[in-house]
């Protein structure tokens, strides 16, 4: 999988976050050209690429602003010669989301939720579709999240926004099918990056690994490899689908 990627060009939104930056270390580390875009300066995730010997760009701009992407996605396509093979979509918020009944939701976090997790896929992938068009190739993965699939309390605002991903990706796919670009979507269960693991009691954490068929913490590297599986040639009949990432959590009782 990781040989057939060398070579490629791909785009990380979100990419300055605790597992963006490391899908674009990772990815660099195989040969593969990454632009890390985030709202957030991703200037020391390059350094560190670049310091490794890996090749990459970094775009501060907001992805909900649709000129600041046509430009990010324009300045991508100049760094690489005209290329973009990927995009993995991970800009949103979840870290800062207040867990409440959703009849306490504030209008105000419900837009900010929505639209930094399936505002910014719609542009990043709207603007990335035209030369993935004429190219005739492309894959792009969203990064949904494993709530979707259960229906988490407490958590509408997030929930809900992750599983309009899962539907954007089926459609996209009907879409894009014809282009020979394919279009999945990731559901991550908890992951235990550390800014998760500070911010939540050890009680909790424990919880959630029990209620996992795979009783063992879910870390970076193990969205990292799942997002490389979709955008990589070892995928190529994959489309439209949902791969959970999540030690089986959702298996449900029987």
């Amino acid at each position: 999988m990781w040989a057939e990627l060398q070579g490629a060009v791909g785009i990380i939104t979100g990419g300055a976050g605790a597992i963006g930056s490391e899908t674009a270390a990772v990815f660099a580390e195989h040969g593969v050209t990454v632009a890390i875009a985030d709202i957030v300066d991703p200037s020391p995730v390059v350094a560190r690429i670049n310091a490794a010997d890996g090749r990459a760009l970094g775009v501060q701009a907001d992805m909900n602003d649709p000129d600041a992407v046509d430009r990010m996605v324009a300045d991508v396509l100049e760094f690489s010669g005209g290329r973009i093979d990927f995009l993995i979509n991970f800009a949103g918020l979840f870290n800062d989301v207040p867990r409440v009944p959703f009849w306490e939701i504030d209008l105000a976090m419900w837009d900010s939720v929505v639209e930094s997790n399936v505002r910014t896929a719609f542009l990043a992938t709207r603007a990335v579709s035209a030369p993935m068009r004429a190219a005739g190739h492309g894959r792009i993965v969203h990064v949904s999240s494993n709530t979707a699939a259960f229906g988490m309390g407490n958590f509408l605002h997030y929930t809900s926004a992750k599983a309009a991903l899962v539907g954007m990706a089926r459609s996209m796919a009907r879409e894009l099918g014809p282009f020979g670009i394919a279009v999945n979507a990731v559901g991550p269960g908890l992951v235990h990056t550390p800014a998760v693991v500070a911010a939540q009691e050890q009680k909790y954490l424990d919880q959630v690994v029990n209620g996992q068929c795979l009783h063992q913490p879910i870390v970076q590297r193990d969205i990292v490899d799942a997002v490389a599986f979709l955008v990589s040639p070892a995928a190529r009949m994959v489309t439209g689908q949902t791969l959970l990432v999540n030690g089986g959590a959702t298996m449900g009782s029987f």
